[in-house]
């Protein structure tokens, strides 16, 4: 038996791929999946999901979403996934700039916030994963 990893954005399907091993950032805190997990369906926060395959990690920043794991198969519905490879740091650390500027200045209270906030997490996952 194996543990079947798949990652689909509304653009694409990223991979499908056999690991060892997944872990992933929750909404209620990082969590890991490996063979016979027992079902379940989360919400995904903004962050790193790294999978291990042949005791070798591979990591993707991910945008948020939902996993589900199910039978042996992890399907990470993510609203962006981007291999650590794929990051353009520069371009990362000018979105996470902006994003940041942005949110300094609105309050808690503006409509706008959470999207704001939102963005300054995706790109700080995206500099997490990039390894800076």
């Amino acid at each position: 038996m194996a543990l079947t990893l798949d990652i689909v954005t509304p653009e694409r399907r990223v991979f499908s791929v056999t690991v060892d091993e997944v872990r992933a950032p929750g909404v209620a805190g990082g969590f890991g999946i490996r063979l016979n997990h027992e079902p379940f369906m989360t919400a995904l926060e903004p962050g790193r999901l790294t999978y291990v395959e042949g005791g070798r990690e591979h990591h993707y920043a991910v945008g948020g979403g939902f996993l589900q794991v199910a039978d042996n198969r992890v399907i990470v519905l993510a609203d962006t996934a981007e291999a650590a490879a794929d990051i353009d740091v520069e371009r990362a650390k000018r979105a996470f700039d902006d994003a940041q500027d942005r949110l300094l200045r609105l309050t808690e209270q503006d409509g706008h916030y959470g999207e704001e906030s939102a963005r300054v997490r995706r790109a700080a996952a995206r500099l997490s994963v990039a390894g800076r």
